[in-house]
C-alpha cells in the first residue's frame, strides 16, 4: 500500500489526508487512516437510521437495511466502476461491509427514499461575483451546520489518481463529498433537499464525486442530473467563467435562473424551483428561508471579501471585527459546529476552518507551492 502525506496534517483545524494512485489504492489509503473513525461512524448512523425507519412503510431491522444496501453493490459498480472499486477497497481496508460505507456516502439520500423524517443535513452555499472578492475573481462558499455528533469525521481529502484530475474535497470520514475543487477548476457544493420522489437509482453524493473527475465544467453539468436519484439537492458548480445550480429532485432536474451574474448568488436546504418545491417532503429544514433571505441581504452590499471576513458571517472570523456585522445570530446557526469552505476555482485553493476549535482559516491548494 502506498501511503503518502503527514499522517497528523491539518487544514483549519480539519484533518487531511493524501490519496495517490488507481481507485484501489486509493480505498486502501482512505480505509487503512479512517478505520476506527468508519467503524464507529458506520455504526452511530446504522443505530440512527434504524430509528428513522420506526413509524414508515420500510420499518425493519438493521439487517434488511443492509440487505437493501448490498442490492446496490452491482448496480454502482456499472454506474461508476472506478468509485465503486474506491469503495470495495476502502471497506476491506478499515474490516467493514461495502454496504456499510455505503451507509454513510448515501446517507441523506437513503432517508428521503424511505419517508423518513429527519431534516436535511443543513449547509449554505454562496457565490461571489468578482467585484465581492478581494482577488477580483470568483469564489465559492460553503457553510456545513453539522450534527455534533458527526463532527469528529470531518477529513479533507486530496486525491491524485493515476488517471484524471486531482481534487480537494471535504467528507464525512473519506466519503459522503459536500464540497471541494478539481484539477480541472471546478468548484462544486451542495445544499440536501429533502424529497418525496426518490426512486432506487443515484446517490446525489456519487453525482458530486463524479464532478471532481470531469474534465470540463460543461461534462460536470451532465453528470450531475443523471437519474434517477434516491434523494434531493441543490449542486453548485463555479469556473473562473462560468457558475450554475442546479435542483434536484429523485425525478426532475432544474437549472435555476441566473439572471444576475454579477450579483451574489446564495442557495440553502430548500428548493427555489416550483417543479422542485413540488416533490419537497414536509420534513425540510424550518430555518432554511431566513437564512437565505438574511445572508443575501448582507452578501448584495459586501464588497473585498477576503476568505477571513467571510468566516466572520458564520461567526468564524478569528481576527477582530472591527465594528462589521456578523451573521451569526442571523444565520442562526452555531458556530461551533459549523465548517466554512471558501473555494478558488481559479488556481485550485481550498480555504478551510472548523469551528469550536483554536484553528485559524488557513489555505491548501492542489498546487503544493501555494499551500499554506
Amino acid at each position: 500500500m502506498r501511503v503518502t502525506g503527514p499522517v497528523n496534517e491539518l487544514i483549519g483545524g480539519v484533518p487531511l489526508i493524501h490519496a495517490v494512485g488507481t481507485p484501489r489504492t486509493i480505498g486502501e489509503i482512505l480505509g487503512y487512516r479512517l478505520k476506527p473513525r468508519l467503524q464507529v461512524l458506520a455504526q452511530y448512523l446504522r443505530e440512527q437510521f434504524t430509528a428513522a425507519l420506526v413509524g414508515t412503510p420500510h420499518e425493519g431491522g438493521q439487517e434488511e437495511l443492509m440487505s437493501r444496501l448490498r442490492n446496490l453493490f452491482t448496480p454502482l459498480a456499472q454506474m461508476d466502476p472506478g468509485l465503486w472499486m474506491e469503495i470495495e477497497s476502502m471497506a476491506r481496508a478499515a474490516d467493514l461491509g461495502a454496504e456499510e460505507l455505503l451507509l454513510i456516502h448515501g446517507y441523506g439520500d437513503l432517508l428521503s427514499f424511505h419517508g423518513c423524517a429527519v431534516p436535511p443535513m443543513r449547509s449554505t452555499f454562496v457565490a461571489l461575483a468578482p467585484d465581492h472578492t478581494d482577488t477580483g475573481k470568483v469564489r465559492m462558499v460553503h457553510a456545513w451546520h453539522l450534527d455534533p455528533a458527526l463532527y469528529p469525521y470531518i477529513t479533507l481529502v486530496r486525491r491524485v489518481p493515476s488517471h484524471g484530475p486531482a481534487s480537494l474535497t471535504l467528507t464525512l470520514a473519506g466519503l459522503h463529498p459536500v464540497a471541494g475543487v478539481s484539477q480541472a477548476r471546478i468548484g462544486a457544493c451542495v445544499n440536501e433537499l429533502r424529497v418525496k420522489d426518490g426512486k432506487e437509482g443515484h446517490f446525489i453524493s456519487h453525482l458530486l464525486a463524479s464532478v471532481f473527475t470531469a474534465p470540463s465544467i460543461t461534462d460536470a453539468s451532465r453528470r450531475i442530473i443523471q437519474g434517477p436519484r434516491q434523494g434531493g439537492a441543490a449542486i453548485h458548480l463555479m469556473s473562473a467563467s462560468e457558475r450554475l445550480s442546479v435542483e434536484l429532485s429523485g425525478q426532475l432536474h432544474v437549472r435555476l435562473d441566473d439572471r444576475q451574474p454579477g450579483a451574489p448568488r446564495v442557495h440553502t436546504n430548500h428548493a427555489l424551483d416550483e417543479a422542485i418545491q413540488a416533490q419537497a417532503s414536509i420534513q425540510g429544514d424550518p430555518g432554511s428561508k431566513s437564512r437565505l433571505v438574511r445572508l443575501a441581504a448582507y452578501a448584495v452590499e459586501a464588497r473585498g471579501l477576503d476568505p477571513g471576513s467571510i468566516a466572520g458571517w458564520f461567526g468564524l472570523d478569528s481576527r477582530e471585527s472591527s465594528g462589521k456585522l456578523k451573521l451569526e445570530s442571523l444565520v442562526g446557526m452555531p458556530s461551533e459546529t459549523t465548517v466554512i469552505t471558501v473555494i478558488d476555482p481559479s488556481d485550485c485553493t481550498l480555504h478551510l476552518r472548523r469551528g469550536g476549535t483554536p484553528a485559524k482559516m488557513e489555505s491548501t491548494s492542489l498546487d503544493a507551492k501555494k499551500s499554506g
